[in-house]
């Protein structure tokens, strides 16, 4: 699983460009190397909106297991930072209609 590259030159994005462009609200990322303009695809808008609200769903079954609340809190913050850092790996760009090649 890799950030993924650069639909024109194969110039792999770097991991802090997509963790920028999903919290800058699915700003566009601009290859490096050849310019390119590559646009957030919709549906992965979506993945990120359920892995980010999964854990309310779960919100009962977390609070049987965790004996106290600061357990609680820990493993919301847990799943949070794990769910960060493993977004720019899930997220796929498209190359943007406008651009010229």
């Amino acid at each position: 699983m890799k950030v993924q590259k650069c639909i024109n030159c194969g110039t792999q994005f770097r991991y802090k460009s997509v963790q920028k462009s999903i919290w800058a609200g699915y700003k566009p990322i601009i290859c490096f190397n050849c310019g390119a303009i590559h646009e957030f695809r919709f549906v992965y808008r979506l993945v990120v909106s359920v892995i980010i609200v999964l854990p309310i769903f779960f919100n009962q079954w977390i609070s049987d297991i965790a004996p106290s609340l600061l357990v609680h809190a820990a493993m919301y913050f847990g799943y949070l930072l794990a769910a960060i850092g493993v977004m720019p790996y899930l997220i796929r760009y498209r190359l943007k209609n406008n651009n010229l090649e």
